[in-house]
């Protein structure tokens, strides 16, 4: 039986524009992978990927495309202990 709804693997990158929040989100299918970029939590672009690098790869053109776009990358600090 094949799942009808992908796994949520996790977060690529997140951007910020203004009060605007973004995240390339990674899903996956029995048979593939998916790319979402969510701004504010509503899908702005999404694409089916076969295989693990052209999924990353698209992942990067799109984080440069909203850099370009006026964005900013949201870098997560890391908790020093």
């Amino acid at each position: 039986m094949r799942s009808t709804t992908p796994s949520d693997v996790g977060t690529l990158w997140t951007m910020r524009r203004s009060d605007r929040r973004a995240r390339c989100a990674l899903l996956s299918w029995p048979e593939y992978w998916e790319l979402r970029v969510l701004i504010d939590g509503n899908a702005s672009m999404a694409k089916r990927c076969p295989d693990t690098d052209e999924a990353f790869a698209l992942a990067e053109e799109w984080k440069h495309r909203l850099l370009r776009q006026g964005w900013q990358q949201i870098v997560p600090e890391v908790s020093r202990r």
